[in-house]
């Protein structure tokens, strides 16, 4: 495991939580772009917990930065960006070529991913560094920002919104084969995103204990009972869900280009 290697360094061989760090970001930290002295992570001293999963759900390059100092404690950051960042080959971006600008430019992105791509080029090398042990708790990483902030967009722009669901982490049996016994939330407001909702209802329901705790201050995680949401509320999200999103399923990832209608 090297630093020419970003695959290998943020989802070790031998890590048991491999199968959850999503690949779609890795294609996008070139060695070439990777970087250190334009990013810096934040300074935060956290106990390590051998006990404790931590789902770290923070907006953009913060989360990094909070896996990173949760590194520098022990833990193993576990990446669920599941969104590409930007088009790759997609025919729909060469509607963006005219007569004024012959060549495809890039579409507009609805969920702005590059502080992510930014902070995980310049901290893969300490990561490296720290070589976290593959029994080290996981702290999963999520994008807060997912889901969009409600901005204005259309045809021809690049939806990459995405959630996630129960599938994108451990079950509870798997978590407790492993010595975990409690998960810590770790974000900032106590609003729970409505697909990571669903996602710590099931792991209650299985009796891993929920625990909330906010970047950055003391640590001191308090008792979270999760309650699910009214029926109405789990019926939008399950339609927003089924319809609302764009996937790729070639890529295995969240992100198509709004098409133009056809009339």
């Amino acid at each position: 495991m090297t630093d020419e290697d970003p695959y290998e360094i943020w989802r070790p061989e031998r890590s048991p939580w491999r199968q959850w760090v999503k690949p779609v970001v890795f294609p996008f930290l070139t060695t070439a772009a990777r970087g250190g002295n334009d990013y810096s992570v934040r300074d935060w001293k956290v106990p390590l917990q051998p006990d404790t999963a931590i789902i770290a759900d923070l907006p953009g390059a913060e989360g990094v930065s909070a896996g990173i100092a949760m590194a520098r404690a022990g833990y193993l950051p576990v990446l669920v960006y599941n969104a590409c960042p930007t088009p790759t080959f997609d025919a729909a971006s060469t509607q963006f070529a005219s007569i004024w600008n012959p060549q495809p430019i890039d579409p507009p992105v609805v969920v702005d991913m590059s502080s992510i791509l930014t902070a995980l080029r310049a901290t893969t090398s300490e990561l490296a560094a720290l070589g976290p042990s593959i029994q080290a708790p996981p702290v999963f990483l999520l994008d807060s920002n997912r889901r969009g902030l409600g901005i204005p967009y259309g045809p021809g722009w690049f939806d990459n919104r995405s959630f996630v669901g129960p599938s994108d982490f451990p079950s509870a049996g798997y978590f407790r084969s492993r010595g975990i016994s409690k998960v810590i939330l770790l974000q900032p407001t106590p609003d729970i995103n409505s697909d990571l909702l669903q996602v710590l209802l099931q792991l209650q329901r299985e009796g891993i204990a929920i625990s909330a705790q906010t970047p950055w201050k003391a640590w001191e995680p308090r008792p979270l009972v999760v309650k699910p949401p009214m029926f109405i509320i789990f019926a939008w999200e399950w339609l927003r869900r089924r319809f609302g999103y764009r996937r790729d399923t070639f890529q295995e990832c969240f992100g198509r280009v709004v098409p133009h209608s056809s009339g």
